[in-house]
């Protein structure tokens, strides 16, 4: 069984420079920069006057984000979160309903199916959905599931964005995962129910 989580993750190294030379003596930590100019003041803190603004809710309370594509042999696995950024629970069932965009926005031509689809077996794309409810700040996630394959004819299929609808009559809202989809000639993507952290 292929779990979700395919990549380990890579430790860097990160080695100190040297120089050749005389090393300069350090300067004094109040002294002023040459020619008089002022020192550069510090950053705001979180939340004063300059940080960046956290992105607006929208209307339906709930804001729907791309997480990491992870990826082992062909098989690619991404990530659609969504978090309750309400006031109000929010009642969660089922799959989310995905239509993949080309680079101009555009549907490609292929529609995810729910599950894994005879893709590859992943833990959770086959499960029962289950109902839940986010509490404000709570989060929910689902995964789609491809592969890259390209076959000898066909033009490879790679898209963009995707709308995704959290639920039958919500709205929907779009994402732009980072490299893309990448379909191969596959023509084929699945996609599992939501589910909880504590349910994976």
């Amino acid at each position: 069984m292929i779990t979700r989580r395919f990549l380990p993750a890579l430790a860097l190294a990160v080695l100190p420079a040297t120089g050749c030379g005389t090393e300069s003596p350090a300067a004094p930590a109040d002294a002023a920069p040459p020619g008089g100019a002022a020192a550069p003041s510090p950053a705001p803190p979180d939340g004063g006057p300059g940080a960046p603004a956290a992105p607006e809710c929208p209307e339906s309370g709930v804001r729907v984000t791309p997480g990491m594509v992870e990826a082992a042999m062909g098989l690619r696995v991404l990530d659609i979160q969504l978090t309750n950024c309400g006031t109000q629970p929010y009642r969660l069932e089922g799959h989310p309903h995905l239509v993949l965009l080309g680079a101009d926005r555009e549907p490609v031509g292929v529609e995810p199916v729910e599950g894994s689809a005879g893709i590859a077996v992943v833990e959770g794309f086959d499960d029962a959905p289950r109902p839940l409810t986010l509490a404000p700040g709570e989060s929910a996630s689902a995964g789609l599931l491809w592969r890259n394959t390209v076959a000898e004819t066909g033009a490879p299929v790679v898209a963009e964005h995707a709308e995704v609808t959290p639920a039958p009559g919500t709205p929907a809202q779009e994402i732009t995962p980072d490299g893309g989809i990448d379909l191969g000639t596959t023509g084929l993507a699945g996609v599992g129910p939501w589910r909880t952290a504590d349910a994976r």
